[in-house]
């Protein structure tokens, strides 16, 4: 099993820095139990001959909207759940389609889209 890292507000600066250089695979909308969706993409990552993530890091939407300044319609709901893990020594060819299988994205690409929404919001004023 996987440990989960909870991300706080000492950590929060780091590990959104480490996760946007490593382009970090994220979920979305985690709801429930958070060992079941670990132990569940675990799984399904080993079935479909990924690997195994070292570890995963649990936020939530405030801590998305406070460190990137995201807004209004752009704004995460606050108690939104997400996961994300490193790629360190997972077959990226593979993950790649399991992540197009899943719906589920690169965080690099999430802030990136966020902020090109952002700054059109912060335009439009």
């Amino acid at each position: 099993m996987s440990a989960i890292i909870n991300m706080t507000p000492n950590n929060r600066e780091e590990i959104f820095t480490a996760a946007y250089n490593g382009s970090f695979y994220t979920i979305t909308g985690c709801g429930g139990n958070l060992d079941e969706w670990t132990n569940g993409y675990c799984r399904l990552l080993k079935e479909e001959g990924v690997g195994e993530p070292e570890w995963f890091i649990t936020f939530r939407g405030k801590d998305m909207n406070m460190e990137y300044g995201l807004t209004g319609d752009n704004a995460y709901p606050d108690g939104l759940t997400f996961l994300m893990f490193p790629l360190t020594g997972l077959n990226m060819g593979r993950l790649a389609i399991f992540k197009i299988l899943m719906s589920d994205r690169w965080f690099d690409d999430i802030v990136d889209n966020n902020r090109r929404r952002q700054e059109t919001i912060n335009e439009q004023g």
